[in-house]
């Protein structure tokens, strides 16, 4: 288990990595445990590895994933530390804000103001922000932004590739829409909140593989990593479909799904939970447009966990239909499982997988 010298950590990161990719903190981190010693901060936003949660036990906690809050679990046990702090999945219960903010930079621009536009609405005028992130995944137009709408603005010294700003947000923000999306070429309208993949417009992937004939779909079927549903909802409003199951590992997503199935009037089970960790069922079919990207790192554990649960789900000749991208190892992966594998479409970006699953 890597230490964290600077906190006195012993960390890991869940689900594992392999120790050459990847530790469970980065230099941002190392910033923000830096600059907050004297100030410690009340909340703390998109801890991805619970690194900053186990330096801070006492701060409150807005996540999005699941597999993060799992992390954090098992890195404070290991480490004999009581959380005191409150854990928050959604902005209307976040409580008022009196100390200090901390947030890692995300990926995604319009997650990072979403963040802020909840919490300028709970915090006083003068709480500080405390903003880190890896210089490479923060563009020059997100500082200009941050900087024309806040105060008090000082920007850190790149250390390590990392840069840390503070700030405070003493004025409204911008508005912002909080739901934004598009109607699917079947007819349904799929809306998404921030952060969720292919919020705006049908991704090219899951058009290839809902361009596919029909190849039996029955019984029990789970769109893993849903999304917005995209996946499971149009093969609900398809295909005569016993029992459909919606999971992704973040509640942003689970929220869209739920939204969506509400607009469409499809009977859909969405559930919040790493892979399949919320599904008990035994399937007939799991369809899957995995990830691969876990935050800024593009890995493959997820997807393999994926496969790996999948397996353990289906029932004897049950299926798992995937869509990825052509440069992906996971043909490999999926022969490991010993899954009976066939490759479908012809698509110059993207493979189709349909692997059956032929052992008890």
């Amino acid at each position: 288990m890597p230490a964290w010298e600077a906190a006195g950590l012993q960390l890991e990161c869940w689900p594992p990595v392999p120790d050459h990719i990847a530790r469970p903190w980065d230099a941002a981190d190392e910033l923000l445990l830096h600059a907050c010693r004297d100030d410690a901060p009340q909340l703390i936003i998109n801890d991805r590895y619970g690194a900053l949660q186990c330096a801070f036990p006492a701060a409150n906690v807005w996540g999005d994933s699941f597999a993060a809050r799992q992390s954090a679990t098992r890195n404070l046990s290991s480490n004999q530390l009581l959380q005191s702090g409150e854990c928050f999945w959604q902005e209307d219960d976040l409580p008022a804000i009196s100390g200090a903010v901390m947030i890692k930079v995300p990926k995604n621009f319009d997650l990072l103001r979403f963040w802020l536009h909840h919490c300028q609405q709970r915090c006083q005028p003068d709480t500080p922000f405390y903003l880190a992130g890896m210089v490479k995944h923060w563009p020059v137009s997100w500082l200009n932004w941050i900087e024309q709408h806040s105060e008090g603005y000082e920007q850190s010294r790149i250390e390590k590739k990392a840069r840390l700003v503070r700030f405070t947000l003493p004025r409204a923000l911008p508005a912002m829409t909080t739901w934004q999306g598009y109607t699917s070429e079947d007819g349904l309208r799929l809306e998404a909140l921030p952060g969720v993949f292919a919020r705006e417009q049908l991704d090219i992937g899951s058009r290839v593989l809902l361009a596919q004939p029909d190849p039996g779909y029955q019984g029990t079927v789970c769109d893993l990593g849903c999304g917005n549903g995209l996946l499971g909802l149009t093969l609900a409003k398809r295909h005569r479909i016993e029992h459909l199951i919606l999971t992704d590992d973040s509640y942003l997503a689970v929220r869209s799904a739920r939204h969506n199935a509400a607009i469409a009037g499809i009977h859909a089970d969405v559930r919040h939970g790493n892979c399949l960790s919320a599904v008990a069922e035994t399937l007939d079919w799991v369809v899957c447009n995995p990830p691969f990207h876990d935050g800024h790192r593009e890995l493959t554990n997820i997807a393999t966990t994926m496969f790996e649960e999948s397996r353990e789900k289906l029932k004897r000749n049950g299926r798992l239909l995937i869509i990825a991208n052509r440069h992906l190892p996971y043909l490999a992966i999926l022969k490991q499982l010993r899954f009976e594998v066939k490759s479908l479409g012809k698509d110059s970006r993207f493979s189709l997988y349909d692997c059956r699953q032929v052992n008890d």
